[in-house]
C-alpha cells in the first residue's frame, strides 16, 4: 500500500524552485537555481541592473520635482539673486525665488559673483550649464559609464542647477579647498582622508575673505536661517537625529574603512540636506550605496552607510569560509 505524502507548502511551489526535490528555504538556495544561476542572466543584471533601477526611479523623480517647482535651474537663479543682493549691500537671506529662501553660508556667495554680474537669463543659464558639465566631468574622472547620469541625485542636481555638481570635479582634481569654500560640508571628506594641505588652504581662505562677507548678519540670524533650511530640506536627519545615530554610524564607518566612509559621512549624517548631496558618494564606487540612495527617503544616506557596512561584513565572511572549510577537511597527521 502506497504511503500518502502529506500536503505541504512545498507542493505548491513552482517546479523550477523545487526541482532538486528539496524546498528552497534561503535566498542563497534560490540564487543557485535557474534562471538565477545562469551566467548570462547574472552578467546581464550585473551590467545593466543598476542602470535599469536608475531609469525606473528617475522619471517619477523629474515629474515630482517639476510639479513642485517647474522652473529649470531654480537653485542657480536663487543663488545669483542672493549674490546680487550681497553685492548691493542687502540681506542675501531675505532673498527668495519661487517661494524658496536662500540659506547657504556666506562663503558660497563669493565664487558666484562673476555669474551674478552677467545679465539674466545668461547668468543662471551659464551656471546651470556649468553644473551639467560638472556632472559629466565627475563620471569621466571616476571612469563611470554614461548611464550614471541617470543616478537620481545627479538628475536632481542638474534640474536644480545646483553648484553641488561642481564639488567632485574640484575634489578629484586636488582642489578640495575650493569645493569646501563653495559648500562648507565638502571639506569634511578632506579632513577624514587626511588631506591637510587642502584643509589648511581652505581655512586660510576662509579667514582672508571673512571681512568681505556678511558673517555678522549671518551669525545674527543663524537660528532663523537654519530653521528655514530645515523646513526647505526633505532629506537628511535632524540635528538631534544626527547625534543619536553618530555612534552606530562611526561603527559602520570603521567597518567600511576610511577611504570609502569619507565619501558617505555627509549624506549619512549631515542635517538638513537635499537629495543631490548624495552625489558625494560616487568615489566610494559602491553599487549597494547607489541602489539605496536612488530611493528618495530622508534617511537614505544613513541606510546606505549601514547597507555598505553589512555588505562588507558579508564579503569578509565569504572570504573566510573556504579557508575554514579547508582546515576542517584536512586529514589528520596521526
Amino acid at each position: 500500500m502506497d504511503q500518502q505524502v502529506p500536503a505541504t507548502w512545498f507542493g505548491a511551489l513552482p517546479l523550477w524552485i523545487r526541482a532538486s526535490g528539496r524546498p528552497v528555504t534561503t535566498w542563497r538556495g534560490l540564487a543557485d537555481r535557474y534562471p538565477f544561476n545562469s551566467a548570462w542572466v547574472r552578467g546581464l543584471v550585473s551590467r545593466w541592473g543598476l542602470a535599469l533601477w536608475f531609469a525606473l526611479l528617475v522619471l517619477p523623480t523629474i515629474n515630482g520635482f517639476m510639479s513642485r517647482s517647474p522652473l529649470l535651474f531654480i537653485d542657480a537663479r536663487l543663488y545669483l539673486e542672493a549674490t546680487r543682493a550681497y553685492l548691493a549691500g542687502a540681506d542675501p537671506w531675505a532673498v527668495s525665488y519661487a517661494g524658496i529662501l536662500f540659506a547657504a553660508p556666506p562663503p558660497t556667495l563669493l565664487p558666484l559673483v562673476p555669474f551674478a554680474l552677467l545679465p539674466d537669463p545668461m547668468g543662471w543659464i551659464v551656471l546651470g550649464g556649468l553644473c551639467i558639465a560638472g556632472a559629466v566631468a565627475t563620471l569621466h574622472l571616476l571612469d563611470l559609464p554614461w548611464w550614471w547620469l541617470l543616478f537620481p541625485p545627479i538628475v536632481h542636481g542638474i534640474v536644480s542647477g545646483n553648484v553641488q555638481l561642481l564639488l567632485l570635479p574640484l575634489m578629484l582634481r586636488g582642489l578640495g579647498w575650493a569645493a569646501g569654500y563653495l559648500k562648507l560640508y565638502a571639506i569634511v571628506p578632506e579632513v577624514i582622508l587626511g588631506h591637510w594641505k587642502q584643509v589648511a588652504i581652505f581655512v586660510a581662505l576662509l579667514v582672508a575673505t571673512a571681512p568681505l562677507l556678511p558673517w555678522s548678519r549671518y551669525l545674527a540670524r543663524m537660528g532663523e536661517i537654519n530653521a528655514v533650511l530645515a523646513d526647505q530640506s526633505s532629506f537628511g536627519l535632524s540635528t538631534s537625529g544626527s547625534l543619536l545615530f553618530l555612534v552606530p554610524a562611526l561603527g559602520a564607518m570603521w567597518v567600511v574603512g576610511r577611504e570609502r566612509s569619507a565619501w558617505l559621512v555627509v549624506p549619512a549624517l549631515w542635517p538638513s540636506q537635499q537629495w543631490y548631496y548624495a552625489t558625494l558618494v560616487l568615489p566610494a564606487r559602491s553599487r549597494v550605496v547607489a541602489f539605496v540612495l536612488a530611493i528618495p527617503f530622508a534617511e537614505a544616506g544613513l541606510a546606505a552607510l549601514f547597507a555598505l557596512a553589512l555588505a562588507t561584513l558579508l564579503d569578509r565572511s565569504r572570504m573566510k569560509l573556504p579557508q575554514e572549510d579547508e582546515r576542517e577537511i584536512q586529514p589528520s597527521a596521526e
